[in-house]
């Protein structure tokens, strides 16, 4: 609960930070900076910038704790060399989040249309194909750091056949298949050749398809024992996300299990959930659906006995059945 002007003051500032942080990865500045400390002079001259004005944006990075200051030289922190610039995992988090801050720009938009204002993921495939893969490496390292380890579920087996939904550039696929399951990856195609190139070696089957063209997700119906959603209902409205978990509950076998990892529009800490929700209505006309919602959509697609597992907020990890008997066809 906010209390004085200030707090709101601290609230209303919050794009500065980030702004900083954009800008010097935009620059190049923190692949300019090394563990040992160079001038701004130096810097500015490398990087082709103002030298008064990137002295600022370094004293005002050393506030934020990525630079440190040494005399009247600046160097990477420790964080900032490992993890921070063009090639580094967090710098592509970086980009990813440079990119979305100005559709955050347009929210008041979307509050009058109703609709987002970024281009869909299909469209955005072909008119940016690089700016597409640069998102989904960002996605693999945000999997990687703070994904739920889905192989470490109980209902996970070696020898299961998994289907990876969407899976993107296969982080979590990858982990399943070292584990021992055989583990199919579906995507658009563009995706999946991009996911053949990083999946190499893995044992991971590759199939390119629509997820939305074919009626159990590009593979034979009543063939998978597993099928994994992961990051993909939020993108959607509650209708499209039925549809697609009907799709999935037709690729299962009789008994089989599906796993829906996402956001609740609950989950914590503090504004987490609403803010994820505003920021798929901004980003892709989706939600960040409520544990309710998310357990009607499952039974909806014809799903039972959804149980949600014990991870901490913000991971929301749902485990579903489709019912045993054969006779029994999702709607």
């Amino acid at each position: 609960m906010i209390r004085t002007d200030w707090e709101l003051i601290d609230l209303l500032t919050g794009y500065q930070p980030a702004a900083v942080i954009t800008t010097a990865h935009r620059i190049g500045l923190f692949g300019a900076l090394r563990p040992t400390p160079r001038s701004g002079e130096e810097l500015a001259g490398e990087l082709d910038l103002d030298h008064s004005n990137l002295v600022a944006l370094l004293k005002a990075l050393v506030g934020l704790g990525l630079v440190e200051k040494t005399g009247t030289g600046y160097a990477a922190t420790p964080y900032t060399q490992k993890r921070l610039g063009s090639e580094r995992d967090m710098g592509l988090v970086v980009a990813k989040e440079a990119v979305f801050a100005s559709a955050w720009a347009r929210l008041g938009e979307v509050m009058v249309t109703g609709r987002p204002v970024m281009e869909t993921w299909s469209v955005m495939l072909e008119t940016h194909p690089e700016q597409a893969r640069a998102f989904l490496e960002a996605l693999d390292v945000l999997a990687r750091i703070g994904g739920p380890r889905v192989e470490e579920l109980d209902i996970f087996q070696p020898g299961l056949k998994v289907l990876d939904v969407g899976g993107g550039l296969g982080t979590y696929a990858r982990r399943m298949a070292q584990a021992g399951a055989a583990v199919t990856l579906v995507d658009y195609p563009k995706v999946a050749a991009w996911a053949e190139e990083e999946l190499s070696g893995s044992g991971v089957q590759v199939i390119g398809v629509d997820l939305f063209d074919h009626p159990s997700c590009g593979v034979a119906p009543d063939s998978m024992d597993l099928a994994l959603v992961s990051h993909l209902v939020h993108d959607l409205t509650e209708a499209r996300a039925v549809d697609l978990l009907g799709r999935v509950w037709r690729s299962l076998i009789p008994g089989g299990r599906v796993v829906v990892n996402d956001f609740a529009g609950e989950s914590g800490p503090g504004a987490f959930g609403p803010l994820f929700d505003l920021m798929m209505r901004v980003e892709t006309g989706g939600a960040a659906h409520s544990h309710k919602t998310l357990e009607s959509m499952l039974a909806h697609a014809g799903f039972v006995e959804p149980v949600r597992m014990p991870y901490e907020d913000p991971l929301t990890v749902y485990v579903a059945i489709r019912p045993g008997n054969s006779e029994d066809v999702a709607s």
